[in-house]
């Protein structure tokens, strides 16, 4: 990887690719948290992470190549101008570091960006259902009880799969968890917690409303749903797919005076049924997790988007790779034209 992509930025090779699709592409990156390189551990997922020294570099590259612009702008016209592709930058969940951290470089390089808040984190010290599960696993492994848990996942009707290898891995144990309704999950972890003796640090981790209303003001900072408690859409009823949608919209209107109809499904996760329901409700558009280009042949309401982190984008892990993030954009874009 760091070869090849070394190879396609000093043979001008992204330089044409960037001018070439400029007129009818455009680049809607996704990230989560922006931390100085002192606080990346205390993350439970480093592919949630991009290190404060590697998104200056970031917008700094973007501000040299790419056409900065709302987000709305690229879903209204993705075509770019002058050989300049148009970006737009999302951050998704409303963690605290998007105003500690990432805000200050925005307001600093001008450029805009939309955060997909969770509503009902806001303003809270709860903490993700899934970095929820990633302690209590690290903390069970670190005792020894990783095969008793595993039987407890299984006594809640988890882990169907009969590939024995994948049982001791968390990245499975994970994704069955997200697969689950919303009020089981937090049942079944209510329980694990308790059962494990496994206590969550009360933390601030995601934003207030009040910084979400000073970050508003500017004018560079918008607000968009990411549902209300962060729940997997393709796992819910209908009627609890309404309400978490419904009780997003209203906090956005009641807290910081937004109206978004624009959402990005928690998990990435949707399916036919989701997207009719969330084009029933209003939403003009919905973001996935899907790699790729946004074109004017996308669909809406499976927008792709481009991880940004520091596994996609830096060699050392904080400081952005220029050759690697110009290649990686590359190949996304390819990815998704070959989907077409």
């Amino acid at each position: 990887m760091k070869v090849l992509s070394t190879i396609v930025e000093r043979t001008g090779i992204a330089t044409v690719f960037r001018r070439a699709i400029a007129g009818r592409s455009g680049l809607i990156l996704a990230l989560h948290r922006v931390l100085p390189a002192e606080e990346q551990s205390l993350c439970y997922n480093p592919h949630l992470v991009l290190s404060e020294s590697a998104f200056v570099s970031l917008l700094q590259l973007l501000q040299r190549d790419y056409q900065v612009v709302p987000l709305e702008d690229v879903l209204s016209d993705p075509g770019g101008a002058e050989g300049h592709p148009k970006v737009a930058i999302t951050f998704d969940d409303g963690w605290e570091d998007n105003y500690r951290v990432a805000f200050p470089h925005l307001l600093r390089f001008g450029m805009p960006a939309t955060i997909f808040a969770c509503t009902g984190l806001v303003d809270t010290l709860q903490t993700l259902p899934e970095e929820r599960f990633a302690r209590l696993w690290s903390q069970c492994s670190a005792h020894f009880n990783l095969e008793e848990l595993v039987i407890d996942l299984n006594h809640w009707g988890m882990g169907r799969s009969k590939n024995l290898q994948l049982r001791p891995r968390q990245q499975y144990w994970s994704l069955e968890l997200k697969r689950m309704p919303l009020s089981a999950r937090l049942l079944l972890l209510d329980h694990l917690e308790q059962r494990y003796q496994i206590t969550m640090p009360q933390l601030r981790r995601f934003l207030t409303w009040e910084q979400v209303r000073i970050m508003t003001r500017t004018g560079l900072i918008r607000i968009g749903s990411h549902t209300h408690r962060h729940s997997t859409l393709s796992s819910e009823s209908d009627r609890d797919i309404r309400q978490e949608l419904d009780d997003a919209r209203i906090s956005l209107w009641k807290h910081a005076g937004a109206v978004s109809d624009v959402l990005a499904y928690p998990n990435g996760m949707y399916n036919r049924r989701v997207q009719e329901l969330v084009r029933s409700m209003g939403f003009n558009a919905a973001l996935s997790t899907i790699p790729g280009f946004f074109t004017r042949e996308s669909n809406p309401l499976a927008i792709p988007r481009i991880a940004v982190d520091n596994t996609t984008v830096t060699d050392t892990g904080t400081q952005l790779s220029t050759s690697r993030a110009s290649f990686y954009f590359l190949s996304s874009g390819l990815r998704s034209a070959a989907s077409f």
